[in-house]
């Protein structure tokens, strides 16, 4: 009985700490941390991720003899302050890039969920109870999973984002200046989350027709910063990463990709957030534009906004806020329907823990162009990497002085990496994933190189190319000319 009545001491202690907004941000940056955690403990030799390999890791070892403001301004247009920080990491810890890595990601995850549920909390107004559930089906949503999986920068952009829509939602004297701080940090993180958070300001002043003015003030040093990163760049942005997300597999397929990965990502919260919909023009803001941006792909390449299938995994966030709504509405708090609840809820975290773990994975099931398979992956298979360096020691040792090798997207951070005498004798040139390599070879054409090499897939045709070397599942291949 004595033990009996301590546990249930523990448990009112425990809950009523939970019930503190203090207890509730320990818990959500804790289970993030461990959940995005997982596949970094399980793949200890590399950190997992696509962009992690293919973009960081390559820039984090080519920090060495630069300076901050070379690292700023090397960067600036890629979003300079994950990358800044990244060198603060590297120097002041000494640490390999990897290691960072596997670190930074998990910390990311777990303070995004924390951001999260302030917002709801301070930002939307939301009770206790229904903030703390949204918070919770947020962490476990395969949606935000995929996005701490590599896109680091984004994951530290919606930090900003949120905290800039906690300061507008406040009443504190100075939430302008925070919001313009918050704003010019998003910008400055990831230009295209930036957008998220001009949008859901500009949209909440104007449709609730309040502070339309110190709104629009507070945004023009984030509008700046965003203005000088993406307008000198913007028209070619704008038609070649649209154009190539058409030309690649075509029209029918870019649309097809875009309801795919709408549907795997939300086919099982689709009905909740359907019947929690309501009137909140700061969420709704967010969500019109989240919709319009992802599937603008159905209009064709010229009115698509680039990046479909960034704005629609975004869209998990007001879309946890809108279930817990649904749920509130069709009484799911109370009675016998809490089981309903209670299966919802442990159906989104086994899928979660799954998805983190690689142990099981519905989205593999359903192609799709972004939404990985699960968290343990990379950019190659990890039986891959090994046969990968194999071929580039080949390339060190016999590749001519004054060539080029070629490497689709997902060989590129590889290569950098491996390859000892990148960008010294021997040019890497990369080319879009899932592309033929002609583009890169008219490049390698009109640089004049003296021999031309690619790495691929063993036993694969390639055009003009004969395999020279082979390792296993990778190859090196040569250019011999088009027949």
């Amino acid at each position: 009985m004595n033990r009996f009545l301590s546990l249930r001491v523990l448990g009112v202690r425990v809950l009523g700490f939970l019930r503190r907004d203090a207890g509730s941000c320990l818990l959500f940056f804790v289970v993030g941390l461990i959940l995005r955690g997982v596949p970094e403990l399980l793949v200890s030799w590399y950190p997992v991720g696509y962009e992690t390999v293919t973009y960081y890791a390559p820039a984090m070892l080519g920090f060495a003899g630069k300076g901050l403001g070379d690292v700023f301004v090397g960067f600036f247009r890629a979003g300079p302050l994950f990358y800044v920080l990244m060198w603060l990491a590297a120097n002041v810890s000494g640490a390999h890039p990897f290691l960072i890595l596997k670190v930074v990601g998990p910390v990311l995850y777990g303070v995004l969920c924390v951001s999260f549920f302030v917002f709801l909390r301070r930002g939307l107004g939301l009770g206790w109870r229904l903030a703390f559930l949204a918070s919770l089906l947020l962490v476990f949503q395969v949606a935000a999973l995929r996005e701490s999986w590599d896109r680091f920068r984004t994951v530290l952009g919606l930090v900003f984002v949120f905290g800039g829509l906690t300061a507008l939602r406040s009443e504190s004297r100075g939430k302008w200046g925070l919001l313009a701080v918050f704003g010019v940090l998003a910008a400055l993180s990831r230009e295209y989350v930036a957008v998220v958070l001009f949008v859901s300001v500009l949209g909440y002043a104007v449709l609730e027709k309040r502070d339309r003015v110190w709104s629009l003030l507070a945004l023009v040093p984030g509008f700046a910063v965003f203005g000088i990163m993406v307008f000198p760049v913007l028209p070619g942005l704008w038609a070649g990463v649209v154009g190539l997300e058409f030309a690649v597999r075509g029209y029918l397929w870019v649309v097809q990709d875009a309801f795919v990965i709408f549907l795997v990502c939300y086919l099982v919260l689709l009905p909740f957030v359907l019947s929690g919909l309501r009137r909140d023009w700061l969420l709704g803001s967010m969500s019109v534009w989240l919709l319009v941006a992802g599937f603008s792909v159905v209009a064709g390449s010229f009115l698509s906004v680039p990046g479909y299938q960034r704005w629609l995994m975004l869209l998990v966030f007001p879309f946890c806020v809108y279930a817990v709504w649904g749920f509130e509405r069709l009484g799911l708090f109370s009675g016998r329907r809490v089981w309903v609840l209670v299966a919802v809820f442990s159906l989104v975290v086994l899928v979660g823990l799954g998805y983190s773990s690689g142990s099981f994975s519905y989205v593999g099931h359903v192609p799709n162009s972004y939404v990985a398979v699960g968290l343990k992956g990379s950019s190659i298979s990890w039986d891959q990497v090994d046969d990968v360096r194999a071929v580039l020691g080949w390339l060190d040792e016999h590749a001519v002085v004054d060539s080029a090798v070629l490497v689709e997207e997902r060989f590129y951070g590889w290569t950098l990496l491996y390859l000892e005498r990148a960008g010294e004798d021997v040019a890497v040139i990369a080319y879009a994933a899932g592309s033929a390599p002609s583009v890169a070879l008219e490049q390698a054409g009109r640089d004049g190189f003296s021999r031309v090499y690619l790495v691929w897939f063993s036993g694969r045709s390639v055009d003009g190319f004969a395999a020279v070397f082979s390792w296993r599942a990778v190859s090196v291949f040569e250019f011999v000319g088009l027949v």
